[in-house]
């Protein structure tokens, strides 16, 4: 049955003949593979990244550009912490190893946007019937990228608050596929190529971008569970054989043991006190707009929470439904009982985060169900405009890339001269290996612009308990400095971080402290005063 109720035998047949694997990779054209790669650039144009080193990259690139000699990084103490990403951070190391050209992480985040892309477009040329023609692929990628587009966010933004900025693909709790930044997460988009394979009857290949997902960001292991067993399910029922949904299982499990392993680890308990207190750090204090339903529920999630019911009712007659209803039942439960129980374990779960996949297949369905009906409805118009409704799809890609192309660069030029700059490119041209600054918790940029070790930021965290504790005391430590009311306590807390080491101190412009008799200035402007800390008389 196709989404509109329409049999089509292909849907119907609850024992079709599964094609074998080798059949995976069909030979493309050189034709088709501009076409992938025109509409991939124009897509990620029209999204937009934000520029390198922001948000989340300052966490997740460290471990890497450290091991890589990026700066004095090696020597940070966050960067000798537990890897909670070790193979994305193998993929910086390599990255920046083989290159030292960091510009092409906004390739990578392209590559897997176009994955994004056409994986969605192949999941909906599986359920509707939208004649699969130059045109209607077309009018697909560009209703598609309009509703992932930047100049939408900017103006649901400004129109609704930043809460709706990723309402039509961006899954609850802040959460999403792609985001702004290249980063673990990004990969949750093999996640929608597992299920565009799976579709398309190639159910042991569905397998490996499971694997993958789970494996460079590890959250993904329930999403990525969740979504075998869904899989499993529907091969046993359609086939009533064991056979090939155990195969797909095993390939999965044996897939992710090594990632599986390596979480263990880092979430193991050093004791039951330690794992109590890490654990109500992350989700209470350092965390709770992921971790917390109380804290990212609003009127944008019960709208996406809608979008997600249509779609499934929109898709009632084919596969796909079990691959949206069924997550959506089971994070729905978990997140009931973490409400219900307050259990940190399965709030650092988040069960929500199969939202993040829910959500762009709940957009694909729509536009997809909206094209069948176009194309169904007005099949005399569309033949008679064809080439004229082509080109408009194309020249409004073109101008969302344009738009989105003139929002990174605001965001570049913004950057550029942000508050902190000259304070940066002062540490930038002074900081030698040995120094360890102290700064403002909200910096987060810092670290990896200048390669300077630092004592602590609020938003780079480790994960293993022992190192939670530790990082929260060094939060409150510094805190103590840039919270100080006068010069005696900020001077109190210059003697602290003396002791653990910090030999530099960044505070901003007239901060309390600054004639501390252990502070000498090496730089002054209107916003940061830089200081190397000498010892305390």
């Amino acid at each position: 049955m196709q989404a509109d109720g329409t049999s089509v035998e292909k849907f119907s047949s609850p024992r079709r003949k599964l094609t074998r694997p080798h059949h995976l990779v069909n030979i493309l054209t050189k034709k088709q593979i501009l076409f992938l790669i025109l509409w991939s650039l124009l897509f990620t144009l029209a999204y937009s990244q934000a520029p390198l080193f922001t948000s989340n990259q300052n966490q997740y690139f460290l471990h890497g550009l450290a091991k890589a000699g990026w700066g004095d990084l090696s020597a940070d103490w966050l960067a000798n912490t537990l890897d909670p990403t070790p193979v994305f951070s193998g993929l910086v190391y390599i990255t920046y190893r083989l290159l030292a050209w960091p510009p092409v992480f906004y390739l990578y985040f392209g590559i897997l946007a176009g994955i994004y892309l056409f994986s969605l477009l192949g999941i909906v040329q599986q359920i509707f019937d939208t004649g699969q023609t130059r045109l209607s692929r077309g009018l697909f990628l560009a209703l598609f990228t309009a509703f992932n587009a930047a100049a939408l966010r900017f103006v649901l933004v400004r129109s609704l608050g930043t809460n709706w900025a990723y309402l039509f693909d961006g899954g609850v709790a802040g959460q999403r596929l792609l985001g702004e930044v290249f980063q673990p997460s990004t990969f949750g988009v093999l996640l929608l190529l597992a299920i565009n394979l799976f579709l398309r009857d190639k159910p042991l290949w569905s397998a490996l971008p499971l694997v993958l997902a789970a494996t460079f960001h590890p959250t993904y292991l329930l999403s990525a569970g969740v979504l075998t067993a869904v899989f499993m399910g529907i091969l046993l029922w359609e086939q009533r054989n064991i056979r090939q949904p155990l195969w797909l299982g095993l390939l999965a499990l044996l897939g992710v043991l090594p990632i599986l392993y390596h979480a263990l680890i880092i979430f193991s308990p050093s004791g039951p006190t330690l794992i109590a207190e890490a654990r109500r750090l992350l989700v209470e204090f350092r965390i709770p707009h992921h971790a917390l339903p109380a804290e990212w529920w609003d009127m944008s999630v019960a709208v996406k929470i809608g979008l997600m019911l249509i779609a499934i009712y929109l898709t009632r007659k084919t596969r796909l439904v079990y691959i949206l209803l069924v997550p959506f039942l089971v994070a729905s439960l978990l997140t009931a009982a973490q409400m219900i129980t307050g259990n940190h374990v399965l709030a650092l779960l988040f069960p929500w985060r199969i939202s993040t996949v829910l959500m762009p297949l709940a957009l694909a369905a729509l536009v997809g169900a909206a094209l069948q009906w176009f194309c169904h409805r007005f099949t005399t118009f569309i033949e008679r405009h064809e080439r004229a409704l082509l080109n408009i799809s194309i020249t409004a890609a073109i101008l969302l890339a344009l738009a989105g192309a003139g929002i990174f660069i605001v965001n570049a030029q913004d950057r550029a001269t942000s508050p902190d700059h000259k304070m940066i490119a002062h540490v930038i041209e002074t900081h030698t290996p040995g120094q360890v600054y102290v700064i403002p918790l909200n910096l987060q940029n810092f670290r990896l612009e200048t390669g300077a070790s630092i004592f602590v930021e609020f938003k780079s965290i480790p994960y293993k308990d022992e190192e939670v504790l530790e990082w929260y005391r060094r939060v409150r430590m510094a805190g103590r400095l840039y919270q100080a009311i006068n010069s005696t306590y900020g001077c109190a807390a210059l003697e602290e971080l003396y002791a653990e080491g910090v030999t530099h101190v960044v505070l901003p412009y007239d901060h309390t402290a600054k004639n501390c008799p252990t502070l000498q200035r090496d730089h002054l402007d209107i916003n940061y005063e830089v200081f190397t800390l000498i010892p305390p008389q």
